[in-house]
């Protein structure tokens, strides 16, 4: 992630010098000027690259401690210098080779490019300006680095020599213990009293006497628990609760008895239903 910081910033300071070369004609070029006018959008976006790049981004990498931020504008810085380093002589430029000259437009390119985005920054500020400032590039990122360190160290180094001199606190003492009124106890507690050390004689007295008998406790018997009949066992049942629902085993009284059956018959309550006798005429 740190390295993508650096490949980040250096490639999006070409990208912006870039910029500035496909939508305009170059206006410094090596060993001279291309004069020519500049429009408001050119000058305004010129005057951004110029405080973004130069003057922003090198002191918040270095505030924040993205120091790979700082290192990418370094970079770039150090791109501006090498046409001026590198660059052939005027004695080789006489008679110079393909080499030569092959090597003297690439530099040519390199120092049009990264001269591209302050060409507006003149119009406002001048040209001797404008043509130096691709130079505090290198120099203003690792200054400002330099800077945070050091403030960083003396405000530590300032903070501990602070805390050395300062007195130390005094340990708090500990707080009496307040005493409250006895409460009265609650039934069923079992109140004890303070233990003390014994002493050295009462000790030795405890160990000349006797061992005492521990009273023998009486054994409690455990509780008889009471017979539980079974749910799924039914009990007996008793005589008292038997009803017999059946005619009675006893043999019925006679003076009990009533007699339903037929009332005997008489000679005068008979009555014929057959057919009549006839009569007899020889009596």
């Amino acid at each position: 992630m740190r390295r993508d910081y650096f490949t980040c910033v250096f490639l999006g300071l070409i990208a912006g010098a870039l910029m500035f070369v496909c939508f305009g004609r170059p206006y410094f070029v090596y060993g001279g000027i291309d004069m020519r006018v500049f429009s408001p959008f050119e000058i305004c976006m010129s005057f951004l690259y110029f405080l973004f790049f130069v003057m922003f981004l090198p002191i918040w990498g270095a505030f924040r401690k993205k120091i790979w931020i700082n290192f990418g504008l370094a970079a770039y810085g150090l791109l501006a210098y090498v046409p001026t380093l590198f660059y052939p002589s005027a004695e080789a430029m006489v008679d110079p080779g393909l080499g030569t000259q092959l090597r003297a437009a690439l530099l040519k390119g390199v120092y049009s490019m990264v001269q591209a985005p302050f060409g507006g920054v003149s119009a406002l500020m001048g040209n001797g300006f404008a043509s130096k400032a691709v130079y505090w590039i290198l120099p203003l990122s690792l200054a400002w680095i330099l800077l945070f360190k050091v403030g960083r160290f003396y405000r530590n180094a300032y903070l501990a020599d602070r805390l050395r001199s300062e007195p130390e606190p005094e340990a708090p003492q500990p707080a009496e213990p307040v005493k409250h009124a006895q409460e009265p106890e609650v039934l069923g507690t079992v109140i004890t009293a303070p233990v003390s050390a014994a002493s050295p004689a009462d000790v030795s007295a405890r160990k000349a006497a006797p061992a005492q008998p521990k009273p023998e406790q009486p054994q409690v018997k455990p509780p008889v628990k009471p017979q539980v009949r079974p749910v799924h066992i039914k009990a007996p049942p008793k005589k008292d609760d038997v009803i017999q629902l059946g005619a009675p085993k006893t043999a019925p009284k006679t003076d009990d008895v009533i007699q339903l059956g037929p009332p005997p018959s008489k000679s005068d309550d008979v009555i014929i239903l057959g057919a009549p006798e006839p009569p007899k005429f020889n009596e």
